[in-house]
């Protein structure tokens, strides 16, 4: 039975795609599907199907959904075709046109055995704390388990805030680390399979790079939030193998 992991939140530089790099790292089976303006998980190669968004959100929001109907096909279809895990980044201010298009058509993916959870991301920023519920209630009808990071990327959630999603929704949490200025650079690039491939290559070229004392912060840094990050998708990880 093939199972779709969404990754979701509308809000952008939440850290959701670190969060699918390490779902991609967790399970080194499991396809992607990038709904992004730009493509970004470059590093996970013939792994990733891309798919650009390219409608106006304002017009999207005019027409309550209809203008987003044709871009979406594309992901859509990629869906119905998966025969194994599959997971899904969706990029900002996609997921509240794109949960709706999913909901509609799930009785259809459901006669080809799909199965679907959501992941959302959360911050103290106000804008993706709201709008990590009204995500979770788009997909409820639809989803089999739901999960949500708390990404301290900015501090931490108020507690009272993170009640709201203690009902059937399973949290963890990825806390802030303090990044040499580097290893931070290459995170964004794409540092996690960097450093989960090949440690001692990696260690080597960074040397080479930057000396050797500071190589050894980068890989330090660098492995400590793969660790951290693996661990806060586990939950989602081993939903998404089964």
């Amino acid at each position: 039975m093939p199972r779709i992991l969404l990754v979701a939140q509308d809000k952008g530089g939440s850290g959701k795609t670190v969060l699918v790099r390490a779902l991609a790292e967790c399970l080194p089976s499991a396809h992607l599907i990038e709904i992004e303006a730009n493509r970004r998980l470059i590093e996970l190669e013939d792994r990733v199907s891309f798919f650009p968004v390219r409608a106006e959100r304002g017009e999207i929001n005019r027409t309550g959904g209809a203008a987003a109907r044709a871009e979406f096909d594309g992901p859509l279809n990629a869906i119905a075709g998966a025969q194994g895990p599959v997971i899904v980044d969706v990029g900002a201010n996609t997921a509240g046109s794109l949960l709706p298009l999913i909901g509609e058509a799930q009785a259809r993916y459901a006669r080809r055995g799909v199965e679907f959870a959501l992941l959302v991301v959360l911050t103290s920023e106000p804008g993706a704390l709201a709008n990590a519920p009204v995500l979770l209630d788009l997909a409820r009808p639809f989803t089999a388990a739901r999960f949500a990071v708390e990404n301290q990327i900015e501090g931490a959630v108020d507690p009272k805030a993170l009640k709201a999603f203690a009902k059937d929704v399973t949290l963890t949490r990825l806390e802030k680390l303090s990044l040499d200025e580097r290893a931070n650079e290459l995170l964004q690039k794409g540092g996690l399979r960097f450093i989960g491939e090949d440690l001692t290559a990696a260690e080597d070229s960074l040397t080479g790079r930057y000396g050797f004392a500071e190589a050894g912060r980068i890989i330090e840094d660098l492995t400590g939030f793969r660790s951290k990050a693996m661990q806060a998708a586990g939950p989602a990880a081993r939903w998404l193998e089964g």
